[in-house]
């Protein structure tokens, strides 16, 4: 069956007659069901013409259909690709505000350093009737460094000094062509000042305008005595990073006041449009971001410290001129790519680098957990990765062989240093000793004599036990008291000392000789520098409770009346430069520090410090349980 285009519209059809219908129609001629038959015929005809009709229609929504769907599609992506350009030009613009905010904060910061500078006190201190030779020798030098410094402050294009009690402005500006007009306006800019004072101090730039020049940015700082230093920079300085942007032919990028009126002299053939200038003024008032209507993609990006805002115009036929070509890019062309070029990757991937990396990944992490009998089975072929096998190979028989006895020889070195720092005697501290048992034998105290030698005998006594590694706190202060005791007598009445320690703290192990030496250098530098003014020597040694963590730590302090520690020791303690020397500047210090790092490790900690009312203070923070011994590690 055939239809006729011609005739569709007047739902006339044409049936081709098939060879059948030939023969009955040549058959019917005198036959009375003729009429009939013909009747039937012009029935068919009807319900073909209306199945035709059925299908166009239908044909006809599904292409409406179809073109709904397409366009649909299309609406999206365009959208997508607004909404994403919008998101990316935010960002740029909003990290180069950023950027040209700080500059004007740190030109700020500029202007403020220059009331310590020698130039700007002497136009303070001196006068231009009075004093003029001194006065324009500063002016000189204040021009000569402000045009130093305009090459660093590169966005600036002025620097300029007023003095009121003068009426005298001087400036000095690395552009020298329009070197007239920024004169002319200065100086009526600090004629205004002359007349009244600057407003309150912000951190805000006002917007300044030269006649038959361009737009600025200025700020002015008073700096006392009727000084005052500014600063001009030019927007259009500061828009030419945004110049930069790829906003197309007719796009443009620019820097308008809170009315929408552009501050910058670029040409700009798309803001003189009053549909986009009407799109600025509504976007400020509403104080958004971006604004996409009227065929224009306008984004804005006001400034933290002046009043002005970064604007970029780019027409919608610019930012969808390349979607189709994206979109065929996207949805074709890449992922076949992509798909085509990963296939191939991990093929190549899993052939070369895959099997051996992942065989000598494994290895690696058996040696790691200690099995140093791991080998990596030896490649025939001249790779990379043969030669990372056999070297693999090579390593571990290596470790197997050196692991334990360099662990072993490291163990016995520090153990071995240890046992050296614990057992160091000062002979000082001996001799002088000696010295008060002879004395106290000439004057025939016996009974000191005993007492001194009693003490001496335990104090060294002490010493001798150099094999401990470990002793309790009640040890370490009964220690300190033989010690004590040996000084009082050599003083007498010049040196008392106060012991005070919780009892449940008496059990507490720690490294032997950790709190003498502080106790010993105390005595030695403190009581040797103190002031004499009739008021004994004084030490206090307690023990107390840690504040943040009472249940780990326990905190020792050891406090004098002296002098204090001096302020470049301290700074050398907390920088860390006194572990670096061999502590024989102040006695015992490097020792303890050396021995409790190589002992507790991270834990506790050793402060030293001042008094709010003089003397010096040593607080260990002492850990419960210590992490190990060298016994232990054995």
């Amino acid at each position: 069956m055939k239809i006729s285009r011609k005739h569709s519209e007047a739902a006339t059809v044409s049936v081709k007659p098939t060879p059948m219908q030939h023969y009955r129609s040549f058959s019917c001629e005198g036959c009375p069901l003729k009429e009939r038959c013909t009747k039937a015929q012009g029935d068919r005809e009807i319900k073909v013409s209306m199945e035709y009709l059925r299908l166009k229609r239908q044909a006809r929504e599904q292409l409406k259909s179809e073109d709904g769907h397409a366009l649909s599609v299309r609406r999206y992506a365009t959208n997508v690709v607004r909404e994403q350009i919008s998101l990316h030009y935010n960002n740029l613009m909003e990290q180069q505000v950023q950027n040209n905010d700080a500059i004007l904060l740190e030109t700020m910061r500029y202007l403020y350093r220059m009331q310590g500078d020698p130039n700007i006190q002497v136009l303070q201190t001196l006068s231009l009737a009075e004093d003029d030779s001194d006065y324009t020798m500063a002016k000189m030098e204040l021009a000569r460094r402000f045009l130093l410094d305009t090459g660093y402050y590169n966005k600036v294009d002025t620097f300029f000094v007023y003095s009121r009690k003068d009426n005298d402005m001087f400036f000095a500006t690395q552009y020298s062509f329009h070197f007239a007009e920024v004169q002319s306006a200065l100086q009526n800019y600090t004629t205004n000042l002359a007349s009244k004072d600057l407003p309150e101090e912000n951190r805000r730039w006002e917007r300044f305008s030269i006649p038959n020049d361009t737009n600025y940015l200025i700020k002015t700082v008073d700096l006392g005595q009727d000084i005052f230093i500014g600063a001009l920079v030019q927007v259009d300085r500061l828009n030419e990073e945004f110049s930069k942007f790829d906003v197309g032919p007719e796009g443009a990028a620019f820097v308008v006041d809170p009315a929408g009126n552009p501050l910058t002299n670029s040409p700009l053939p798309v803001v003189q449009a009053s549909v986009v200038h009407g799109d600025i003024v509504e976007m400020t008032k509403q104080n958004r971001n971006s604004w996409n209507k009227n065929h224009f993609l306008v984004i804005r990006q006001p400034s933290s410290i002046a009043d002005i805002h970064y604007m970029i115009v780019i027409p919608d036929k610019d930012i969808l001129k390349n979607l189709p070509y994206f979109q065929k890019m996207l949805y074709i062309w890449i992922p076949l790519i992509v798909v085509t070029v990963l296939s191939l990757y991990l093929i190549f991937l899993q052939r070369v680098m895959f099997k051996p990396l992942v065989s000598l990944v494994r290895g690696m992490r058996k040696l790691g957990r200690g099995q140093f009998d791991v080998r990596m089975p030896a490649a025939t072929d001249n790779s990379e990765f043969a030669f990372m096998s056999g070297t693999f190979n090579l390593m571990a028989e290596q470790i197997e062989k050196l692991k334990i006895d360099v662990y072993e020889e490291q163990l016995r070195v520090q153990k071995a240093e240890y046992k050296h720092l614990q057992i160091q005697i000062n002979p000082h501290f001996y001799m002088n000793s000696l010295n008060i048992i002879y004395n106290l034998a000439a004057l025939k105290d016996y009974k000191l004599v005993q007492k001194m030698s009693l003490h001496l005998a335990d104090y060294f006594r002490f010493l001798m036990l150099g094999h401990r590694t470990m002793i309790t706190l009640e040890e370490e202060i009964r220690h300190i008291e033989h010690y004590l005791e040996i000084q009082k007598i050599r003083y007498v009445t010049k040196l008392e000392y106060g012991i005070q320690m919780r009892t449940e703290h008496l059990p507490v192990q720690l490294s032997p000789l950790l709190l003498q030496p502080f106790v010993e250098n105390s005595v030695i530098h403190g009581f040797s520098k103190k002031v004499q003014d009739g008021v004994p020597f004084r030490i206090d040694i307690t023990s107390d409770l840690d504040e943040e963590e009472p249940d780990l730590f326990i905190l020792l302090t050891i406090t004098d009346n002296g002098p204090g520690f001096p302020s470049a020791f301290l700074e050398g303690l907390h920088n860390g430069d006194s572990l670096e020397g061999s502590g024989e500047q102040h006695l015992g210090i490097w020792n303890i520090l050396r021995r409790f790092r190589m002992l507790y490790g991270s834990e506790g900690s050793i402060t030293f410090l001042n008094g709010e009312t003089g003397g010096a203070i040593v607080q260990v923070r002492l850990p419960l349980q210590h992490l190990s011994s060298f016994d232990d590690r054995e």
